[in-house]
């Protein structure tokens, strides 16, 4: 008979079978495992939706067990609050970038394009949102107030001093935010010569993602000394680089498949937005359990921070939504006479009202024999599509209320027009049968298990299995092996409980989501659609591309023909 309990200074050849004789006396994790499921665990409805919550289960209740992590969803009036801020950046910072335009004086021009870009994305992102994402990855750390949500975020030196006790570290960190601004500033600096004169925004924007992306997973993560080195320095791509990259790629690619596709280009939109949406979802619900869940780095944290997948996902959603807006509107300028818009948003209502009310996913998981399996992630996706439509419709109202400031037209053409007011009263739409099939409960249903106590025994085995080998004191690796069991099935818990309703988002995590898609719909728009004179209206032909569009390069625009200079 094993002792599971030994002396203090008595140690034993761990056996993985006797390991689990001592594990299943531990009542904390036997009696999770066979604690009695709660009510409506088989057959699970998806009932009503009110005010955008999609909730699984008429009388959801959470199970008996560790759960003590909850996946959060986006609110309409927080999300407002953001588009608007958002709107206001971007009509400041085009308002600015328009009237240097017409300056003819090369410091001029150069000094309202960098003030631009400040305006546009330096300040509300590097030192505001995007500091608040930082650092609540690195410490856990969350804004307070108003002031720290839009204005100038998390990283003062107040703020980093308590933290860190160290006024030295606090100095280097102001000199890091100088040294982002600069870098940026340098960039815009760059001569190319008589004929491309200086950087567009297309060459300057990913030269300071870079650049940023490597300072911060040298400087921050050595100098700052996160709480856990590793989380904060792979915790970037999943989270927001996954999303951009792919917001760029989808629109870069779409168009080239245009030109060869056609009017079949217009059904096969809403799927490849479909799959950006559920793949960048994964990786980010893959790489929370993976990286903080069942590594438990909420007992180094001191506190859970699934806000970080809520916030990937609306982001994603926002994204996709602004690419689909950027698409559309930069065709309709280009060739007003191409009426394929019509086509996609007919299908694309179609389409997405079945994914939204979890239809689509209903027949994966058939089709895959339950391999594709519905959980919280895409659960929470499915009520981010409530709030995530609208912010990039006003990412395009900032563009029309500058170019009706600086005396143009508010769309270059009446087709732009029509397709904005299309895509609005199509996500409007979607919305009400949305709601109103969940209202008449038209909605799948789901078959849900039990937590498997063997898969989740075999998966804690495998992941300290090397450990497990080594001599060491028996009641000490069965409190590890214990562990490791409670970790997975919070994993299990977060991921495949349906039984559970999502609170809301906290402002500041809308903040980025909201705003960092706004400011990238209107650069797929700058790149897209023409170029800056273009979209900004000081230029009225849709096909031109000489160099002075101000994409890749930016000349000083000419005065007498805008549209004028020799092709690039």
């Amino acid at each position: 008979m094993l002792n599971c309990v030994p002396d203090d200074d008595e140690v034993a050849v761990v056996d993985l079978d006797d390991m689990d004789e001592c594990l299943h006396k531990d009542a904390n994790v036997a009696d999770i495992l066979t604690a009695e499921a709660p009510q409506s665990v088989g057959d699970i409805a998806t009932p009503a939706l009110s005010t955008g919550a999609l909730a699984i289960g008429q009388n959801s209740r959470r199970r008996p067990s560790l759960t003590t992590f909850q996946l959060q969803r986006p609110s309409f009036p927080r999300t407002f609050i953001c588009s608007v801020v958002g709107f206001l950046y971007i009509f400041l910072g085009l308002l600015v970038l328009g009237l240097g335009s017409r300056l003819q004086h090369n410091v001029g021009s150069f000094c309202s394009r960098l003030l631009a870009w400040a305006l546009l994305f330096q300040y509300p992102f590097y030192f505001a949102s995007g500091s608040n994402v930082r650092n609540f990855i690195m410490y856990g750390m969350q804004p307070e107030g108003l002031g720290e949500t839009f204005v100038y975020g998390t990283w003062t030196y107040q703020r980093f001093f308590e933290l860190t006790k160290s006024s030295v570290k606090a100095y280097q960190l102001l000199f890091f935010k100088l040294l982002t601004f600069l870098v940026s500033s340098a960039l815009h600096c760059i001569y190319l010569g008589e004929k491309y004169q200086f950087p567009g925004y297309v060459l300057i924007y990913p030269a300071v993602l870079i650049s940023h992306m490597a300072l911060t997973s040298t400087v921050v993560s050595n100098l700052f000394q996160p709480i856990d080195a590793e989380f904060a320095r792979k915790a970037g791509p999943p989270s927001m680089g996954v999303a951009m990259v792919g917001f760029f790629v989808l629109t870069a690619g779409f168009g080239l498949a245009k030109r060869h596709l056609g009017l079949w280009a217009g059904a096969i939109l809403p799927l490849v937005l479909s799959a950006y949406e559920n793949i960048g979802c994964r990786i980010a619900g893959q790489f929370f359990l993976k990286q903080f869940v069942e590594k438990g780095l909420h007992k180094k944290f001191g506190m859970t921070l699934e806000i970080l997948p809520s916030l990937t996902i609306t982001y994603l959603h926002c994204m996709s939504q602004g690419a689909r807006l950027c698409i559309l509107v930069a065709r309709a300028a280009w060739d007003p006479d191409d009426h394929w818009w019509m086509f996609t948003l007919g299908f694309g209502l179609v389409f997405n009202v079945s994914s939204r009310t979890l239809w689509i996913g209903r027949c994966t998981q058939l089709l895959s024999r339950g391999y594709c399996r519905m959980d919280n992630f895409q659960r929470l996706l499915a009520q981010a599509k409530f709030q995530g439509g609208y912010p990039p419709f006003l990412a395009v109202l900032g563009v029309g209320a500058v170019r009706a400031a600086l005396g143009h037209p508010w769309v270059p053409n009446s087709t732009v027009a029509i397709v904005i007011v299309g895509l609005v009263v199509v996500t409007i739409l979607e919305d009400i049968l949305v709601l109103a099939l969940g209202y008449f409960n038209v909605l799948p249903v789901f078959q849900t298990d039990e937590p498997d106590a063997e898969a989740l025994r075999a998966s804690a085995h495998a992941k300290l299995g090397a450990d497990l080998d080594q001599v060491v004191p028996v009641h000490s690796t069965a409190a590890r092996l214990s562990e490791a069991m409670d970790l997975q099935l919070l994993a299990w818990d977060l991921q495949y409980n349906l039984h559970v309703d999502f609170p809301e988002l906290p402002l500041w995590a809308h903040v980025p989501a909201v705003m960092f898609s706004q400011f990238n719909t209107v650069m797929c728009l700058i790149i897209f659609g023409g170029g800056i004179n273009f979209v900004l209206g000081f230029c009225n032909e849709p096909g031109y591309r000489g160099v002075g569009r101000g994409i890749l390069c930016w000349p000083p625009m000419e005065e007498v023909h805008p549209c004028g200079g020799e092709a690039f």
